[in-house]
């Protein structure tokens, strides 16, 4: 018996034979709805690249204001904020550039940059599409150096995030209705008509295994050959530059509502897998505690199916960082706009969010090598 709700996404001119094949295959159907996607998923960020919500002219913490999502320039115009804003505290960097050449920045939060110290990683928006990602990213920076009951966060703790790891597929996405869903970088491939590679997907570890796609027209391709891809080689690099002090790798991804934790090549877990569900699960609790949400937990070939070569498995396996974990934002309970929850959703997850990253980082900062 069927019960999970699947949605259906095509061009206008193919509803009339989806609809046609669905009522013929008698399938149930307990609610149609019809959403013009191109008209809905426009772009509501602010108009001026200059502006960013999450800025503040001053470093005393306020209340957030109605978040919306960033352009990739306002992205960046950010970075650079917050470094001029809390200068000797925050570095912004560049790892390295995207295939169409846009950079790829981040900053390093560190109260005493000459000490060395645990670090924490954080990434955002590998997969065009899921701009909730960066959003979220943003908010982490804000909580962080604006709002002072967060400061013990940052003693004897270091923090790397990277908000943007895929401008051009992030920029198509926004700038192009019709790709609203897209979710690969914009490389050419072999196949003139399907370009991109799925960055997620082409990480050195178990490369080409399940759940990846030799076809470049299939959203999960994996690209010719592990790190082909400039945003890949760019962030790999960076990530080992930092691995001797990173004890913890969180990547930002939506729309599965989870906690998800390697292997996603198999089905097998590692053998610390006990160690890695436990605080994810009490980070999970935490995250429940803002507004009674609750998130999935467990191995990522669990819960959204198998998908080698992503870089969690990458910073587990080969770069060996114990805590490796891909927090899946929700998007799936506003189910038409999966990828795209309304702006006025964005500070609760944002703040659930937040809450499960300090647990992770707390955990992070008292802990050995």
């Amino acid at each position: 018996m069927l019960s999970s709700r699947v949605i259906v996404i095509s061009a206008p001119r193919l509803c009339g034979y989806w609809k046609r094949s669905i009522s013929e295959a008698v399938l149930p159907l307990h609610k149609e709805e019809t959403y013009n996607y191109q008209q809905e998923y426009q772009p509501t960020y602010h108009q001026n690249d200059a502006y960013n919500p999450f800025f503040k002219e001053t470093p005393q913490y306020k209340e957030e204001e109605k978040l919306q999502y960033s352009s990739f320039e306002q992205i960046n115009h950010y970075l650079l904020d917050v470094e001029r804003l809390y200068n000797g505290t925050v570095k912004s960097f560049e790892i390295g550039h995207s295939v169409e050449g846009r950079p790829i920045r981040g900053i390093r939060i560190s109260k005493n940059p000459g000490v060395r110290k645990p670090a924490l990683l954080l990434d955002a928006g590998i997969h065009a599409r899921e701009w909730v990602g960066p959003v979220v990213a943003q908010y982490a920076i804000q909580q962080l150096l604006a709002n002072a009951s967060n400061a013990n966060l940052t003693d004897g703790l270091d923090w790397y995030i990277l908000p943007m790891l895929n401008p051009d597929g992030y920029v198509f996405s926004m700038e192009h209705p019709p790709a609203r869903l897209w979710r690969k970088n914009k490389a050419q491939t072999f196949v003139n008509y399907c370009g991109g590679v799925d960055l997620n997907r082409n990480f050195d570890y178990v490369w080409g295994g399940p759940g990846s796609s030799d076809d470049p027209c299939s959203t999960n391709y994996r690209g010719p050959y592990p790190f082909s891809e400039p945003e890949a080689v760019a962030f790999g690099r960076f990530v080992l530059s930092i691995a001797q002090d990173l004890r913890m790798y969180l990547t930002l991804h939506s729309a599965a509502q989870a906690i998800l934790y390697p292997w996603g090549y198999t089905n097998l877990v590692p053998p610390d897998w006990q160690d890695l569900d436990a605080l994810a699960k009490k980070a999970e609790a935490a995250m429940s505690l803002v507004n009674g949400t609750r998130y999935h937990v467990g191995p990522t070939t669990k819960l959204v199916g198998l998908g080698a070569g992503g870089s969690d498995d990458w910073a587990k396996g080969a770069v060996g960082i114990k805590y490796v974990y891909t927090l899946e934002l929700p998007g799936l309970f506003y189910p038409e706009k999966g990828f795209h929850p309304p702006t006025e959703a964005l500070p609760i997850i944002a703040r659930e969010a937040f809450e499960g990253i300090r647990v992770f980082a707390e955990h992070a900062r008292n802990r050995r090598p």
